[in-house]
């Protein structure tokens, strides 16, 4: 498996958090199976039958934060091309409160309607990966002009969380931004889609995963992600993904 991040234009740092394409071993059976983790962002994702130039486009789906793994039965393919937007995207681009598309997995058509059609039509007649990078680029900036709901304070509060990596205290947030803490939880979950302390323990989870080659065992992790001991890490390893760390990374060899 081959599976590359791509980082946004500037205009759209603060609501893309990346782009990726995953390409799966072609002399592989082709996935059926599409396979969700807990995530705090929320995914646009196409998905084709190869990698080829012009190749079919299978299905779009979207993905919304979550808490819960699942797994859905899809059409074969082996090439995803996809995007990672930040939570408060959902409110600022689609007026849309993140807690809507809370565990959701839906196509691009049920969330933007007939936009959704165009778009994935654009993307389907799309050559490579730069050329739809292009694409969702292009309608993302569109939508940035005109704004929708936004919430500056929330918006810097979720930053603040992703940069100490799950590793701040929900009190001590709600207080540094001037808010009661009923206050702070009510607007949080408009944009974040969950309370602020799961929010806070999903990054934390979400780090260990992106820091996996900085350490070498499972207790090394724990410790260098604010953890207090390796059972925890372990228990959330089974909740968020539903498998033990071991079957969680044989999982990815698979493919």
């Amino acid at each position: 498996m081959h599976y590359n991040i791509i980082p946004p234009p500037n205009e759209l740092k603060d609501i893309v958090s990346y782009f990726w394409v995953c390409t799966l071993d072609l002399s592989k059976q082709a996935n059926q199976t599409y396979w969700v983790v807990a995530n705090s962002l929320t995914e646009i994702t196409f998905a084709f039958q190869d990698n080829k130039k012009h190749s079919e486009l299978l299905f779009t789906a979207v993905q919304g934060q979550t808490n819960e793994p699942n797994h859905f039965s899809v059409k074969g393919y082996y090439h995803l091309f996809g995007v990672s937007l930040n939570s408060f995207a959902l409110p600022l681009l689609f007026n849309l409160p993140a807690s809507e598309l809370n565990k959701e997995f839906i196509s691009l058509n049920t969330l933007l309607g007939k936009e959704g059609d165009m778009l994935t039509e654009k993307i389907a007649l799309a050559s490579n990966t730069r050329e739809r990078i292009n694409i969702l680029s292009n309608y993302f900036i569109k939508l940035l002009k005109n704004k929708r709901n936004d919430d500056k304070i929330i918006t810097e509060a979720i930053k603040l969380i992703k940069k100490c990596g799950g590793n701040k205290k929900i009190n001590e947030l709600s207080s540094q931004f001037c808010l009661s803490e009923k206050q702070f939880k009510r607007r949080f979950k408009e944009f974040s889609g969950f309370t602020p302390k799961l929010y806070n323990r999903i990054v934390r989870f979400e780090s260990v995963i992106k820091s996996n080659t900085n350490w070498s065992t499972l207790t090394e992790a724990a410790h260098l992600n604010g953890y207090f001991d390796q059972a925890h890490l372990n228990h959330d390893f089974k909740t968020f993904t539903g498998f033990s760390p071991k079957d969680f990374y044989k999982l990815s060899e698979q493919f």
